[in-house]
C-alpha cells in the first residue's frame, strides 16, 4: 500500500460478527488503510481481515486490547493514526474532514470529532458532539467531555511524549491516554462533524458498571495531580468530571439493569439498587421518579 499519512489501528479478538462492516467503513468508504493487530483470534476473523483490500494484519498471542493497540502504534508507518475498535464504524467523509482540518492547522497534533451511538442492530440511540476543548483540551476532557475512541486522530510522534496505553488498566484506558496526550500537547483541533460511530453492545466491557466507575475515578484522580495549569482549577474540573462520569456510568450500565429488574420485581430492583455505590442512589431515584411520572401521563 506504500506510505500513508493516516492509518486506522484496529485491535481485534474474535470479532467475526462485526469486523467486515468496521473494515469497510475505513477503506471502502474513506480510503483509510487499516493496520489490524489480531490478538489471538480463533474464529477466523484474522484470515478474513488478511483477505481484505486496504488491510494489513499482524498476528500475536492473546495479550489484551491495550497491548494490541500499542503494537499497532509501534508498527504503523503513518504520520497520523486513529483507533478503530473492531465493532465500531467511521462515517463517509472522515478522511476528507481530517485532511481539511490538517490543511487549516498544519501544526496541530490532535484532531477530534463527534460521535453517534448505536445499539446492536445499528439503531441510533445517542449522540455526542465533539468536545469543546475549552478552556484547554486537558480541562475539557478532565471535566467529562467525551472523546470517542474512533473520533480522535493523533500525530504518531506525540506518543513518544505521552506514552502508550497502560495494559494494567482494563477500564478507562482510553480516557487515561487522552488525558496524557492533552498534557503532552495543547495543539488540538475540534472538527465540527459527527464522523465516528460507537456501538453500545450488550455484554461489552463498558457494561461492567462497577469496574468502569472505579477505572474512571482512578484515571481522573491521577490526572488531577498532573502539573497542568492551576491546581485549584484542575481539582474543581476533576470533581465536575467525576459527576459527569457517574451520570454516564449510570445511564449506560446501571439504569438498563435496574429497569430490566423492575419489570419483573420492584423489590428485586430495590435490592439491586442497594448493591450500587451510594453515589448512584440519587440518580436511580430520580430515574425511577421520572419513569413513574411518564407512565401516569
Amino acid at each position: 500500500m506504500g506510505p500513508v499519512d493516516l492509518e486506522a489501528l484496529t485491535a481485534s479478538y474474535n470479532s467475526a460478527a462485526t469486523l467486515a462492516g468496521t473494515l469497510a467503513s475505513a477503506w471502502e468508504r474513506n480510503r483509510i488503510p487499516v493496520l489490524l493487530v489480531d490478538d489471538g483470534s480463533t474464529d477466523g476473523s484474522d484470515d478474513f481481515a488478511a483477505g481484505c483490500e486496504g488491510v494489513r494484519v499482524i498476528r500475536q498471542s492473546n495479550a489484551g486490547p491495550s497491548v494490541a493497540r500499542n503494537r499497532a502504534i509501534l508498527e504503523s508507518r503513518a504520520a497520523f493514526v486513529l483507533f478503530l475498535d473492531s465493532d465500531d464504524l467511521l462515517l463517509p467523509g472522515y478522511r476528507e474532514a481530517f485532511e481539511a482540518a490538517l490543511a487549516a492547522h498544519p501544526d496541530a497534533d490532535v484532531f477530534v470529532c463527534g460521535m453517534q451511538v448505536v445499539d446492536d442492530d445499528g439503531r441510533p440511540i445517542g449522540h455526542n458532539a465533539a468536545p469543546s476543548l475549552q478552556p484547554t483540551a486537558f480541562l475539557s476532557i478532565l471535566g467529562g467531555e467525551p472523546v470517542p475512541t474512533n473520533g480522535i486522530v493523533v500525530r504518531r510522534e506525540v506518543f513518544a511524549r505521552s506514552g502508550l496505553f497502560q495494559p494494567g488498566l482494563h477500564h478507562a484506558e482510553d480516557l487515561d491516554l487522552w488525558l496524557r496526550i492533552a498534557a503532552a500537547t495543547d495543539k488540538w483541533v475540534r472538527m465540527d462533524h459527527t464522523l465516528a460511530v460507537y456501538r453500545l453492545r450488550a455484554g461489552s466491557l463498558s457494561k461492567n458498571g462497577n469496574a468502569m466507575w472505579q477505572g474512571i475515578r482512578q484515571v481522573v484522580a491521577k490526572a488531577a495531580g498532573r502539573p497542568v495549569g492551576a491546581s485549584r482549577q484542575r481539582r474543581a474540573t476533576a470533581r465536575h468530571g467525576v459527576a459527569n462520569a457517574a451520570r454516564y456510568v449510570y445511564l449506560t450500565a446501571f439504569s438498563p439493569l435496574l429497569r430490566q429488574q423492575a419489570r419483573s420485581s420492584v423489590a428485586g430492583a430495590l435490592r439491586e439498587l442497594a448493591r450500587l455505590p451510594v453515589r448512584f442512589w440519587p440518580l436511580a431515584l430520580h430515574d425511577g421518579y421520572t419513569s413513574i411520572r411518564r407512565r401516569r401521563k
